[in-house]
Order: structure tokens, then sequence, then C-alpha cells
């Protein structure tokens, strides 16, 4: 018979090792097809999903952020073609107050440019930026005999018109300083820095000259039959619009040209006979605006698309706001007799008033129209009815809405605040 006594073992001595034979058995984990819609037990056996699924999931989540992220640039280049630092540079610079009137030294005052939340001052001696709140947030002696001013959403080209010196601002600071061999004539700027010269040229009637915002060279075009008398540079910067001119027996014959940087041919062309083409502007996204004596179109920049208003009268002024673009016709043998059209964004004909007075100065904004007529100020609803005036004395040459009921009067040596009240 087998021994059965127990057998005495010291704690410390070696244990003795487990039988695998009578050990519990193990789970073997086996990866199964990743089609597989749920795990399954079979056995002792688990199958278990592949990683494959979840590395497709991380990569369209990547992806889907990657496209985000571009979307958002794409969106933020065709809304903001100067880029978010510049933009947001000028709103903080355009912020502040300051104290009525703004005392300036100068003889004449040559233009006044409205923008958001800031205007531009352009003297015989100076240009002067200052915001709608009355704080001046640079002055700059321009020394130019003939200083012209165009603009963009956050810079201001000033050059010497007949001369070869142009400048370049921020509300910053002065970007560029430009010497030109060749006499400027006109000039242009887009939101996004580029920026045209029209200029004399040798062998040439006259040139354009296209630059990049770092003052790089990347395009010209020659004219050497017509005279270029005006330039506009779209928005984003990748196309420009000139218009030229030629003498004729009792008149002028005109075209608008609109080019890219890749030919010397014009994409579209249209002919204004008998005609003089006065401005161009660039100021909404979608097209150019050009103006004639009694014309006003808006053509698309692509599918070149043209809305066109037609007035009996002679165009006067032309005022762009950010709603759309304010003409001022009246007959020619009497300037008391006005009509006021305002167009939407697209050139469309929204609204048409009368005014009988002789207009010094005219605006519109928050669909009213403001205009300075003698020494008194006035608004104008949308059916041309007068709700509000005010006194702005005498010698005003200009006016820049600030607010609802007050608007920025300039004259040719001080700028001064006119609160309307009630009729």
């Amino acid at each position: 018979m087998p021994d059965y006594k127990r057998k005495h073992r010291s704690r410390f001595a070696a244990q003795p090792k487990a039988d695998k034979h009578k050990m519990a058995p193990k789970k073997n984990k086996i990866k199964y097809d990743e089609d597989e819609p749920t795990p399954r037990k079979k056995g002792n056996f688990t199958l278990l999903k592949g990683k494959k699924a979840e590395i497709r999931k991380r990569w369209q989540v990547i992806l889907a952020g990657v496209l985000v992220v571009i979307l958002a640039i794409t969106i933020c280049q065709i809304a903001i073609p100067a880029g978010i630092p510049e933009t947001l540079s000028t709103t903080v610079s355009a912020m502040g107050t300051g104290e009525f009137p703004i005392e300036f030294e100068s003889t004449n005052t040559n233009n006044v440019v409205a923008k958001q939340g800031y205007f531009y001052v352009l003297t015989d001696s100076e240009i002067k930026a200052v915001s709608n709140g009355g704080k001046v947030i640079f002055t700059y002696n321009h020394g130019f005999e003939n200083p012209v001013i165009k603009t963009s959403n956050t810079r201001a080209i000033v050059f010497n018109q007949g001369g070869n010196d142009a400048l370049i601002f921020s509300l910053k600071k002065l970007e560029s300083a430009i010497t030109l061999e060749d006499e400027i004539i006109n000039a242009a700027i887009g939101d996004n820095g580029t920026y045209a010269l029209v200029t004399t040229a040798k062998g040439y009637v006259a040139k354009v000259s296209v630059y990049k915002k770092s003052d790089k060279p990347v395009y010209e075009w020659f004219s050497a039959n017509d005279m270029i008398n005006n330039v506009a540079v779209a928005r984003n910067g990748k196309k420009i619009a000139i218009s030229t001119l030629s003498a004729k027996v009792g008149g002028f014959d005109s075209k608008l040209m609109i080019l890219n940087f890749k030919s010397a041919n014009a994409e579209f062309e249209k002919q204004y006979n008998g005609e003089l083409i006065y401005n161009l502007s660039t100021s909404f996204s979608g097209g150019v605006a050009v103006a004639t004596s009694n014309t006003f179109d808006f053509v698309r920049w692509y599918k070149f698309k043209c809305e066109t208003n037609k007035n009996d009268y002679n165009l006067q002024m032309l005022r762009e706001s950010n709603k759309g673009t304010l003409l001022l016709y009246n007959r020619e043998n009497d300037k008391t007799d006005n009509r006021i059209i305002v167009t939407n964004k697209s050139g469309k004909k929204k609204l048409e008033v009368k005014f009988n007075g002789i207009i010094t100065d005219i605006a519109f904004k928050n669909n009213h129209i403001y205009l300075i007529s003698d020494t008194k100020a006035y608004i104008l609803d949308s059916k041309g009815e007068i709700v509000r005036t005010a006194d702005c004395g005498f010698g005003a040459v200009r006016l820049v809405v600030v607010s609802q009921n007050e608007i920025s009067v300039i004259s040719d040596n001080q700028i001064s605040k006119v609160k309307f009240s009630q009729r």
C-alpha cells in the first residue's frame, strides 16, 4: 500500500513546479476579418476586430479637419483679401476719439474718402487719417504739386499726377515710397495690396505696371495708340481693368478692357463711342463700376455680365458706400435741378429721388441720403423727403457720415462735427 504520510518542508525551500498539464487553458486571441459585424466566441477562442477600421476612421477625421481649415482660409482670402492681421490692425487703429474741430494747415482740400470707421483727408500739403470719433490716426506731409488719392479697404496710395512719386500708406505707417522714371497718369490699389500705376512710356502713348504688395513687379501692358486714363485693381489682385481714350472730331471714344496677368490680350472689351470714361471703381468684389457722363455700368469680373444705368442728366458726383454707389446728376445749365440715384452692390438701381438746390457734397448711409447745400446739411429718406436738418456754416466742401445723426464737415482748413436736430 502507498505511503501517504505528510512531508515536512521548510518555509524557505523552493516551491514545487506547477504541472503545466493541470493549469486552466488560455484563450487564444485570433484576429478575424474587419468586415465581421461583431466579435463572436467559439469554444475557447475569442475573435477580435483588426485595427484597419479604426485607422481609417482616424484618417477620415484628420482629412475632415484639414478640409475645414482649407475652407476657412479660402473664405478669409475672399472676404478679407488684405489678410486678418492687417485688417485687425486697421480696425484697432480706427478706434478712439478726439476733440473737434480739428485744425490743419492747407489752402485747399483736394479729396475726402470715407472708409469703415475712419476717413482720409487729402489737402494740397498733407494726407490725414481721422477716426469717426475724431482721433487723428496719422498725418503726413506729401509735398506733391498735384496730389491724388486712391484707396482700398486697408491702404491708400497717394501719387503726384504728372510727377514721378507715389506713397502707399496703411493706418500704421508709410509702407512704400516709390519713384519712377516716367510720369504718373493714374493709379489704383486692391484690397490684397496689389497696386497698379499708369505712366507715360518711351515709344508708346502709355503703359500700366502692376506690382505685388511687396513692390515686386508682376505685369506690364503697353498702349501704342490710345491714352490710358483710368485703372482699377480687383480686390483679390488677380485682374485689372483699364480705360483708354482716343480723340476724334467733336469728342472722344473710350474703351473698357479687363486684363489678367497671363496675356497681353484683353479678356473683355467694351466700346463707349462718343463718351469719356471718368472713373473706374472696384469697391465691390463682384466686378468693376464704369462711370461716364450719362452711363453707369457694373461689369462682372468673370462672366462679364453688365448692368447698365442711363440718365439724361450729366454726372456731377460719384460716392461709394458699403451698401452701393450714389450718383448725382444735374442739368448742365441748371445745377439746382438734381437727380440722386443709388445702386446696390451689383449696379442695379434701388432708388431715385429729386432735390432742388446746389449740392456741395453728398453721401449715402443707413438707407438715408446726407448732403450739404449752401450753409445747411440735410438728411433725406428713400423717398426724397427731408427728415432732419442742421447748420454747417460757411466754407464746407466735403462731408463724412459718422453716425445716424452726425456728420463730419470738412473745409479747407478744419474738420468739425455737425449734429442733426429733428425737423
